[in-house]
């Protein structure tokens, strides 16, 4: 396979789903997700943050935690974390190396190369086996049922997180149809943990509880009992907790880690801890004054988006600087953000192939009526923003957090 490391880094792409690469990836490692206590977590939005939570409640109760998440932000190390340390490249450089070897032969053996995010999986089952954690937060890269991370035949926990329109090409056109696949990770002897959704999708999650003989636990979001800058309070055990991600979305996420933290046995001090002290970068996140950052890319994510900034700055004129992925709907996600008193432009993610070129993507907003400038990269963007004087908005992928700490410097100027 030419350079594999290169390969491994680069962005990824989606091949057909099923598990048996990423099964036989393992089985040549001596299957080390057998020995990861896995929490499972799904959905369309909210996974990274209910798994920032659930690491802090984990964390304060003298757990050894292993995390699993995509995609980066700025490192590739990123994706795998203990006690929220990325993985150093002294470890991650060996355990490729390994893996590179076992691909080759995979592509032997069945004639299909794994994929990037197959590779990632693997690595991280080994480096959390190898660290002897004592849970492994496992976040689901796409969908679920045929997902790498559900080639684990058993795991603490399922969580399903809100589900929505998402990536309709390979899971479904219909939210049902994607709660179907997303369902694929509850597994016999799991209890399940998952919020109000729409009545189909809660039907459908009920269903396949059922049919697992599982307890399915619906966690009840609180009421915010005030907010400070951007983040909410809560109350939890009679103490006023506040939440340590911003948006009045995360009480849906706090809601889901807490009640995930109950099933698992956690004690209150410890979930309370991890409600107030949860980190989560690139989500409603400040990165400067007047310059927001959120990893918004589908109308549910967007939708949180604007409601968490009409609830903080009420009726302020704003600049909406926006990228995307070339295979992604974002009509909505446009309209939505296009109120009143807004202005945009739109930008890409440089060097990479799945990112919509900025004209592209000024013309698309044209066609619906949406007029805006274009910038070749974040920091034109938010340089040309800066001009405005008014506050600015980054959303549309989380790829363009790799170069915030420029963009931020060209903000300031």
């Amino acid at each position: 396979m030419g350079d594999f490391k290169a390969y491994a880094n680069s962005f990824q792409t989606v091949i057909n789903l099923s598990l048996g690469r990423i099964s036989a990836l393992l089985d040549m490692s001596g299957n080390p997700q057998r020995r990861c206590r896995c929490v499972h977590v799904g959905g369309t939005n909210g996974k990274g943050s209910v798994c920032a939570f659930l690491e802090a409640m984990l964390m304060a109760a003298g757990r050894r935690v292993g995390k699993y998440t995509s995609p980066n932000l700025v490192r590739v190390n990123e994706r795998i974390t203990v006690n929220g340390v990325p993985i150093p490249d002294a470890a991650l450089n060996p355990l490729l190396d390994g893996v590179g070897r076992r691909c080759a032969k995979v592509e032997e053996m069945l004639g299909e190369t794994p994929s990037q995010f197959e590779v990632w999986t693997a690595a991280a089952f080994e480096y959390f086996a190898d660290q002897g954690c004592d849970a492994v937060l496992l976040e689901v890269g796409m969908g679920g049922e045929f997902d790498a991370t559900n080639v684990i035949e058993t795991n603490a926990a399922a969580v399903l997180t809100r589900i929505d329109l998402d990536h309709c090409a390979y899971l479904g056109n219909t939210v049902e149809e994607i709660a179907r696949t997303k369902c694929g990770i509850i597994k016999t002897g799991c209890p399940v943990v998952t919020v109000e959704q729409l009545p189909g999708v809660n039907a459908v999650i009920a269903e396949k509880a059922a049919e697992k003989g599982v307890p399915l636990t619906v966690a009840k979001i609180p009421s915010p009992v005030g907010f400070e800058g951007i983040n909410e309070f809560i109350e939890y055990k009679g103490r006023r907790l506040r939440c340590g991600l911003g948006g009045p979305h995360q009480l849906e996420n706090a809601a889901l880690a807490i009640a995930a933290a109950e099933v698992l046995g956690l004690d209150a001090e410890s979930i309370c801890f991890g409600v107030e002290n949860a980190r989560h970068p690139a989500r409603l996140e400040p990165l400067a004054p007047g310059l927001i950052f959120d990893g918004a890319h589908n109308p549910n994510g967007v939708a949180a988006l604007e409601a968490a900034l009409e609830r903080y700055f009420p009726g302020q004129e704003r600049t909406v600087i926006f990228a995307c992925m070339g295979d992604k709907d974002v009509l909505p996600s446009l309209r939505m953000l296009n109120g009143p008193g807004r202005s945009f432009i739109f930008t890409e993610v440089v060097g990479n192939p799945r990112s919509m070129k900025s004209h592209a993507l000024r013309e698309l907003a044209a066609s619906a009526g949406i007029s805006g400038d274009e910038a070749p990269d974040l920091t034109s963007a938010v340089k040309m923003a800066a001009k405005m004087r008014r506050p600015a908005v980054i959303c549309g992928s989380l790829y363009l957090y790799e170069t915030v700490a420029e963009a931020v410097k060209a903000w300031n100027m």
